[in-house]
């Protein structure tokens, strides 16, 4: 999530606004947020999920992609695009 999209987030409950420096500072003293953000870097932070990783996503986007340039090449080669 980058800052100006938690900000955004945050804003609705009335919540100050954040950036990479405020959270470092909090991160080093609330034992609670190492519980629920992964890393956090000058774009952002990652929270914590029950997935394993995101490489299984990227994996599926890609056999995805793959999927549908098999059933355009198919397609063409048929000529239903024609």
């Amino acid at each position: 999530m980058t800052w100006t999209a938690l900000n955004r987030a945050g804003s609705n409950y009335g919540a100050p606004s954040i950036d990479y420096d405020r959270f470092a500072a909090r991160w080093d003293s609330d034992p609670i947020l190492k519980q629920l953000v992964d890393r956090f870097d000058g774009s952002g932070l990652v929270v914590k999920t029950q997935a394993q990783s995101d490489e299984p996503e990227v994996a599926q986007q890609q056999d995805d992609t793959g999927a549908v340039s098999q059933m355009a090449m198919s397609a063409t080669k048929r000529g239903d695009l024609a």
